[in-house]
């Protein structure tokens, strides 16, 4: 075709034109701004969980378990206001008597034996099962140590100035052992100032207990010193310390019982 005003040849004029190919340029600098910034998602997590990653070893790179070692039965709940309607007497009508501390302690027994959601139900399983008996796990899945639980069903006098000096010894005890757990926890110098008020070294024991696939209410110093010889990144000062309610939650599910264990 030639043109009229200069009478060149336009070569392929009657083609269609086509849009020419986009430059890659404006994708690229979006998705370069996009790795910069921080997710908003794992912020927004952040915030609810306690602020350490999953720890790892030095001497490992396989991640970490974080399932809850020692958990086999199911999780059941606590139905509190469950309570036995015990009478005060027995018999019929103008030949009443009253009972004993021994019958009524029977039919709280057998009142938590036959309702499941009653707080101290699988107590009484474990021990009417026996030592060799079948296993039996509390409401958060742990099993039961039936010479535990025996020991816990026996009577006991009740004897004040020994039920208190016994309270002291373990209430220093404790907090010796939780001193030594935050030195070895967190990084030199900034385990928490103050511990006397402080109920987080359960979260610490958590953390230990993952780490090592080791119950929860098995872990102890000697375990936070093993924990430590492995190399496991330790906390940081102000982590461990806000913590979501299904946190606390699962922490109170650990505490509940776990003295009997097995």
């Amino acid at each position: 075709m030639t043109s009229l005003r200069s009478g060149t040849v336009l070569k392929d004029s009657n083609k269609p034109i086509t849009n020419p190919a986009k430059t890659p340029q404006a994708s690229t600098s979006k998705k370069r701004k996009a790795q910069e910034e921080p997710p908003i998602e794992d912020n927004k997590e952040n915030v609810a969980r306690p602020a350490t990653p999953p720890a790892e070893s030095k001497f490992s790179s396989a991640k970490t378990c974080e399932r809850t070692p020692g958990r086999v039965g199911p999780i059941k709940e606590d139905d509190r206001s469950l309570s036995p309607d015990i009478k005060p007497f027995k018999g019929t009508k103008g030949q009443k008597v009253r009972k004993t501390a021994h019958e009524k302690n029977e039919e709280y027994r057998q009142f938590a034996r036959e309702n499941e959601g009653h707080m101290f139900h699988e107590l009484y399983v474990c021990f009417d099962n026996g030592p060799k008996g079948s296993p039996t796990y509390d409401k958060s899945g742990f099993e039961l140590d039936y010479h535990k639980v025996a020991e816990w069903m026996k009577p006991k006098p009740y004897n004040k100035s020994a039920m208190m000096n016994g309270m002291d010894r373990a209430v220093e005890r404790a907090r010796t052992e939780e001193k030594r757990m935050a030195e070895i926890f967190f990084e030199k110098g900034e385990a928490p100032a103050d511990l006397a008020y402080s109920t987080n070294a359960g979260y610490w024991k958590d953390r230990v207990s993952k780490d090592l696939n080791v119950p929860w209410h098995k872990v102890g110093v000697p375990q936070f010193e093993e924990w430590e010889k492995k190399g496991f990144k330790k906390a940081r000062r102000g982590e461990y310390e806000n913590f979501s309610e299904e946190d606390r939650e699962r922490q109170m599910r650990l505490l509940s019982g776990a003295s009997l264990r097995k």
